[in-house]
């Protein structure tokens, strides 16, 4: 089977996966992702290879930094909005639904999110082979 076949169907399998069990294991692997993406840039490693084309690593850089600032939105929106939820619940002493549906919401936008971040540098570190 082709290399590159493979590495797309174990990404593609790993981007599912990540959707589906979103609770806890694709919030967990979200955020280990930008975790290590902040130690790499932190250590101030390249991201891409010199071999890349500048005006690729530079449209690679700007979709990260979009993407970047998405996740720094919806996660401590998605954590507040399950917080209000039980707040609310609790004092209340019925279920609320808004709070935990923007929270849900939110959950599932910062997942998708960092899936499309680790396409994104993954496509920039597949073209350096």
């Amino acid at each position: 089977m082709n290399k590159k076949l493979l590495q797309g169907l174990l990404v593609g399998l790993g981007i599912v996966i990540l959707i589906l069990m979103a609770f806890p294991f694709g919030t967990i692997i979200s955020i280990a992702f930008w975790a290590y993406l902040a130690v790499v840039v932190w250590k101030k490693q390249p991201l891409f290879s010199d071999k890349l084309e500048p005006e690729l690593t530079e449209k690679l850089l700007k979709r990260l930094k979009k993407l970047r600032t998405i996740v720094i939105i919806t996660f401590p929106v998605a954590i507040v909005g399950v917080i209000l939820h039980n707040v609310v619940s609790a004092k209340t002493g019925t279920e609320e639904a808004l709070f935990f549906f923007i929270g849900v919401i939110a959950s599932y936008l910062f997942i998708l999110t960092s899936a499309l971040a680790m396409l994104t540098l993954l496509k920039g570190r597949q073209l350096l082979e």
